[in-house]
């Protein structure tokens, strides 16, 4: 798909809406406080939704019918505003035990997890009498007339707590039983599924996988047809969460969600960043949005950043970080914003109108990154991942290999057809086949011991220069060769304390002469115990690195930054499209416009201004950078470094977001 398919027809500017607690819609007073802000935020909110419940069970049918008919007399007062009006149904099978007492409370089946945990208030899909209760709920939540439906992140099948891993009641048991020809007892499961290291358990695995998939699609579908008996052309929106467990059928689900009419469907990714106690979460949820972006189905265009405060505490919370937080998730591929940010206690609107002054300010930002790059990919590093990782035992998700690199100013890619470079972490490879595995080991690709130690039991190692010779656990420290990759930094080392922050080195065995040692590791006497950190040219063609010693962690000393940033642009042989040169705690992203030229978001992930900011940049042409509020300036250009410009920012204050076009 070229980068105009993707990108498809260039939008007006970025969508901005607010959700809206039952707290705030239902009480009189507090809902002309609402109107009134929302008359002065005329041209910055365009889109409301309306919460059906402020806990997280799902309610009684008839709680649900009353609600729906107080929605159909109010939503109009709303569409005067000139607002889009719709309904975010909060708990359709139930998020978590809570407030038991006023909530759906039926004889039917719960969600089980594979401990035989059971949630009060979750209810299992395929409990028919649910089915038709989802169904009841749907349809009259419809018959009240709003412009869309929101379906939130409660549809899933794990973390329903205090179940965990679900679900394995018995009606799930009896399916999955169809579903591999057998049947099976929940102890049966948790010993067959225990072993990932086991072919026969990965398989397994992978028909869980496939069972969850078609759980959540065959609940879509049903939502979808209640819907279609009162308005076949009422759009459906999803809240989705990374999804791993379930499969991440973000195409599967979205056709179902859409159904025949092929009704364009929304999406709400997010996740949890409620605080700015860490504010480099902000970041990292960031790339994880990106993930769920770059599998949504390229034609559809609305994809709101959920953008959460709960439990809406002002002060939790500031108005940079709130900004910076839009910002980045609008980078990673987002094409708006939904305000998650008050509503749950009795405070006073204005103490949140900072937000939507804040949000208002820096619109034209916002606006200009939709309009440019639409849903066009983000080009770089590829954390390499399948929708059959849950299969392979992986408790740690690739993305998060992602996060320092990003944060050092490499460029992050979220899917395979924005992939200039492949991550491959740990288990993750098992995930792939050994074709898929070739495949990316004859383009580039960045490996860590355990991806290497996988493809050894694959017979792949040829391919990645090296082997493991052996691990060691404590006293380790790398230090750089004379290798030409690590210019004026040979002889430099990087200690991270492996007894304080516990990971293991791998010591690896060159296959051949051609592979080439980066670093080696040393103990506390300056003693070599063998190479840590490698690359090679394989007989495909490929380009490879190997990095044995804290692969993706502690990478934010001069000596380390420099050499990834040169190591990547020997991986992919200078296609990066931009990357921060300098040393710097700046991130990028890398999108393109409809005719195919670079478009790059730039954040200072720092709490400092930073000066003299050099970014490397693979394209030509005079570049400008505008701010938050619109204003552009011109950016210098102050040489080239083989097929880069290298371009020099004017200074940035903490965590601003700004725009580079050329």
């Amino acid at each position: 798909m070229d980068t105009a398919e993707r990108s498809g027809p260039s939008l007006a500017g970025a969508g901005i809406s607010l959700r809206i607690s039952t707290y705030l819609w239902r009480d009189a007073a507090r809902r002309q406080d609402l109107l009134a802000l929302l008359e002065k935020q005329r041209g910055t909110i365009q889109e409301v939704a309306f919460f059906t419940s402020f806990t997280h069970p799902p309610l009684p049918y008839a709680t649900v019918a009353r609600l729906a008919e107080e929605l159909r007399t109010i939503m109009p007062q709303f569409r005067e505003l000139g607002l889009r009006v719709g309904i975010n149904h909060l708990s359709t099978i139930g998020h978590l035990d809570e407030n038991l007492g006023s909530s759906l409370a039926e004889p039917w089946q719960k969600i089980t997890d594979l401990n035989g945990t059971m949630a009060k208030a979750c209810y299992c899909p395929l409990d028919p009498r649910f089915q038709t209760y989802v169904r009841d709920c749907y349809r009259v939540l419809a018959e009240a007339g709003p412009e869309f439906i929101w379906i939130d992140d409660d549809v899933r099948m794990a973390n329903h707590g205090p179940a965990t891993m679900s679900c394995f009641c018995e009606l799930c048991l009896d399916r999955f039983a169809g579903e591999t020809g057998r049947a099976w007892t929940r102890p049966e499961l948790a010993t067959a599924m225990a072993d990932a290291n086991n072919v026969a358990t990965r398989d397994l695995r992978r028909q869980w996988v496939a069972h969850n998939r078609r759980i959540i699609d065959d609940l879509f579908g049903q939502i979808r047809a209640a819907v279609d008996e009162v308005n076949a052309e009422l759009p459906l929106g999803f809240m989705s969460c990374g999804m791993i467990y379930e499969g991440m059928a973000f195409a599967r689900w979205g056709q179902t969600l859409a159904g025949p009419r092929r009704v364009p469907v929304k999406w709400r990714p997010g996740g949890g960043f409620y605080t700015d106690d860490n504010p480099l979460g902000m970041l990292r949820k960031a790339h994880q949005i990106g993930r769920i972006a770059g599998a949504i189905p390229a034609t559809d265009r609305d994809v709101q950043y959920e953008h959460e405060n709960f439990p809406y505490q002002k002060l939790k919370k500031s108005e940079t970080i709130f900004v910076a937080e839009t910002g980045a998730a609008m980078a990673a591929g987002c094409t708006g914003v939904a305000l998650n940010l008050m509503g749950i206690s009795p405070d006073p609107i204005d103490e949140y109108v900072p937000y939507f002054d804040r949000i208002r300010a820096a619109q034209p930002l916002f606006d200009r990154l939709a309009a440019l790059a639409g849903r066009s990919p983000c080009e770089g590093i590829w954390p390499s991942i399948t929708p059959d990782l849950w299969a392979t035992g992986n408790q740690v998700d690739p993305m998060a290999c992602l996060t320092e690199l990003a944060e050092i100013g490499l460029p992050p890619a979220y899917a395979p057809e924005g992939a200039r470079i492949h991550l491959l972490s740990g288990n993750a490879v098992r995930a792939f086949s050994r074709t898929e595995l070739e495949r990316m080991l004859a383009e580039a690709v960045l490996l860590d011991g355990p991806a290497l130690r996988c493809l050894q039991e694959e017979g792949l190692a040829d391919l990645a220069g090296f082997e493991i010779a052996e691990v060691r656990d404590r006293d380790t420290i790398e230090r750089f060769t004379d290798d030409e990759l690590n210019g004026r930094h040979a002889g430099c080392w990087r200690d991270c304390r492996p007894s304080f922050w516990r990971t293991d080195a791998f010591v690896l065995r060159p296959l051949d002469d051609s592979a080439r040692v980066l670093t080696e590791l040393i103990d506390f006497d300056q003693r070599s115990q063998g190479p840590v950190m490698g690359i090679c040219e394989n007989r495909l063609g490929g380009r490879v690195a190997v990095l044995g010693y804290y692969p993706w962690t502690s990478l934010q000393n001069l000596a380390k930054t420099t050499q990834l940033k040169s190591l990547c642009r020997w991986l992919s042989r200078d296609l990066l499209p931009a990357y921060v040169a300098s040393f710097h705690k700046v991130a990028l992203w890398c999108r393109r416009d409809r005719n195919g030229a670079l478009v790059v978001p730039v954040l200072n992930a720092s709490a400092d201004t930073v000066h003299a900011v050099r970014l490397h940049v693979r394209a030509e042409g005079r570049f400008q950078l505008m701010r938050l509020d619109g204003r552009q300036e011109q950016v210098a250009t102050i040489g080239h470094d083989g097929p880069y410009e290298i371009l020099e920012l004017p200074a940035l204050g903490p965590w601003e977001t700004v725009l580079v076009t050329p």
